[in-house]
Order: structure tokens, then C-alpha cells, then sequence
């Protein structure tokens, strides 16, 4: 774009100015590959009796995790990959890559529950939720 205008240079002064005005995009700031899916986490119940012996059945279920920007219609598969720490666990129904499976745990110490959910971008996002131990009385 250019510009025609008359700049006050000194007093009483005037000069005639052609300002040359690049107008720019950035390339690199478009995002091309997308954005991350959110990853979200439900448990139930959320807490297990301490040393269960593998009786309580948690449902672990990622199924409100979503690619909200990318993919607001959810015509896009999301990919899943569970992670269990901190107590022994046995899957009951589904897989480490299900949207939802069930598991019962020893009841030893907490559990903590981390969810990984990538989309069709290989872009991902992580959630962790930590499983309490009720006492016994």
C-alpha cells in the first residue's frame, strides 16, 4: 500500500512524503498441523477400599475427551493410551487403548490414572486423576 501525504518537516515547511507501508503476513504463525485434543478423564467410583483384593470394578472412561477446534463434530477418531501407577491393577473389560475400560485394583496405596488422547494430527494431551483409598474401619 502506498501513501501520499504532506509532512511538517520544519516550521512553516512543508514536504511532500510518499510512505511506502508493506503490509506483511506471517507464514509461520497459522497454525497448520491444528491444536491438541482435551483429555479428560471419568472415574467411578474414585475411590477404592483400602486392600480390596481386586473387588472393586472402576470404570475408567475417556469418552468426553474431544478435539473441540479441530474437529467440533467429532467425525475424527482420537487415539487412547492409559497409564496406571502406584497400586497392582487387572483390567476387567477393554485395554490400555480403549476409550473406556474397567479395572479392579489390589488396594495397596493410591492409584494414580494418567490418559493420553492424540488426534489424527499426532497432536496430544495428557490427564491424570489419582484414586483415594477409603480406610476400613
Amino acid at each position: 500500500m502506498t501513501v501520499r501525504q504532506q509532512v511538517r518537516v520544519l516550521p512553516n515547511t512543508l514536504v511532500a512524503a510518499t510512505v511506502a507501508i508493506a503490509v506483511a503476513t506471517c507464514a509461520g504463525c497459522a497454525n497448520d498441523t491444528g491444536y491438541p485434543p482435551v483429555a479428560r478423564i471419568g472415574a467411578a467410583p474414585r475411590a477404592i477400599p483400602e486392600n480390596d483384593a481386586f473387588h472393586t470394578a472402576v470404570t475408567l472412561d475417556a469418552s468426553t475427551s474431544a478435539d473441540p477446534i479441530d474437529d467440533p463434530e467429532h467425525k475424527h477418531t482420537l487415539g487412547y493410551r492409559w497409564t496406571i501407577v502406584g497400586d497392582d491393577f487387572r483390567i476387567q473389560d477393554g485395554t490400555l487403548t480403549s476409550a473406556r475400560l474397567t479395572v479392579t485394583f489390589l488396594g495397596n496405596r493410591p492409584a494414580t490414572v494418567q490418559l493420553t488422547v492424540s488426534d489424527d494430527d499426532g497432536l496430544a494431551s495428557t490427564a491424570q486423576e489419582q484414586l483415594q483409598l477409603t480406610l476400613r474401619p
